[in-house]
């Protein structure tokens, strides 16, 4: 806990975030860093407790009868646990990679899953998903892997196309920080035990994140007051934009079961972003 304090009081003292630097790949296709990147949402991986958290409020917004579309669903690990969890409803998973599609499709062939879609397709145009045509659309950080703030206008603006007019929404990513410390020591924290290219990419990430004003640009010129922008209090490392709950989760007693089997440093990361999430404006789910 000092290091999280030292942390938060330089972020206090610095007002201006550190500039973005694009990821190096846009699209994460190198076998060595997909199988990394899937490995750290494992189960008790790096990921684990974040997806828990995440997971949690996906579920407040999906009904039996569904049609969700989650925009870059990587390798799955996130995408697969919520179409478990909600087995009446159809899920679309995007991706630009068809390395992650091809660990979906294991992690859904792993699960039995029958109610999810793999498709390869492109954020910022969405294409063969018609207008109007979804319940929901969540993404799990996906969003830094954009180039710049006009491609993330441009996937805000066909996101709005997709929804229903009733349609929800549930996205997470980092938020950019203010001071290149700050990076350091959440790295660190990600880094226990897991693989180098994991470790690598949760730095190129860091520096891709777009700001917290950033997001909240594209969520009032496109989503109508159909979401809130929240963020993690005092500093900005998690940007959640969440409509309003639907219904309290039928899953709870099942995600409180996997929160208790998560081993202590995951059940850490839970209660750390359940409560800066919570600072923020955002009331836990779980």
């Amino acid at each position: 806990m000092p290091g999280l304090f030292k942390t938060l009081l330089r972020e206090l003292a610095r007002k201006q975030p550190i500039a973005r630097t694009p990821e190096p790949c846009l699209v994460m296709d190198a076998e060595a860093a997909v199988d990394a990147y899937a490995q750290g949402g494992r189960e008790g991986g790096a990921l684990a407790g974040a997806y828990l958290y995440h997971l949690a409020h996906m579920c407040e917004l999906v009904t039996p009868g569904d049609t969700v579309l989650d925009i870059g669903c990587g390798p799955g690990s996130l995408l697969g646990q919520l179409a478990e969890l909600n087995p009446r409803v159809e899920f679309i998973g995007m991706d630009l990679s068809a390395s992650m599609l091809q660990r979906a499709q294991w992690q859904c062939a792993e699960k039995r899953l029958q109610n999810v879609e793999l498709r390869y397709g492109d954020m910022t145009v969405l294409n063969g998903i018609k207008d109007g045509s979804m319940d929901a659309v969540v993404s799990s950080m996906a969003f830094h892997h954009l180039p710049d703030f006009h491609a993330l206008d441009v996937t805000f603006m066909q996101i709005a196309r997709v929804l229903k007019p009733d349609g929800a929404i549930y996205f997470n990513d980092f938020g950019r920080l203010r001071h290149p410390d700050s990076i350091r020591y959440f790295m660190s924290r990600a880094a226990d035990g897991e693989r180098q290219e994991l470790v690598d990419d949760y730095f190129h990430s860091l520096h891709a994140a777009f700001s917290h004003e950033d997001f909240q640009r594209v969520t009032r010129r496109h989503l109508n007051g159909r979401a809130r922008v929240y963020a993690t209090a005092i500093s900005p490392l998690q940007v959640i934009i969440k409509s309003p709950a639907l219904h309290a989760s039928a899953n709870r007693i099942e995600l409180k079961g996997r929160f208790r089997a998560l081993s202590r440093v995951r059940r850490a990361d839970v209660r750390q972003l359940s409560l800066f999430l919570r600072l923020g404006g955002l009331n836990s789910a779980l």
